[in-house]
């Protein structure tokens, strides 16, 4: 399990986008979320996951403070 553990905030690199649509999935018990994303093309998922990381609730509150600072919210 790759439990996060530290955010670190980089201001001074680029994000490398790359085009077309990747797969993700969310699951959600009681102690972590986890996210996993699937390989390029791999719409059905049958390749297995080609990241995934799992947030504590302390490590979510952080990160969603992160997407609202993002969202302007």
């Amino acid at each position: 399990m790759a439990v996060l553990g530290r955010i670190i905030i980089v201001n001074n690199e680029h994000i490398n986008l790359r085009s077309g649509d990747v797969v993700g999935d969310v699951i959600i018990d009681r102690d972590y979320l986890q996210l996993r994303t699937y390989a390029m093309g791999d719409v059905d998922c049958e390749r297995g996951s080609k990241q995934n990381i799992q947030f504590t609730k302390e490590k979510a509150r952080e990160f969603r403070d992160l997407l609202n600072e993002f969202l302007g919210e």
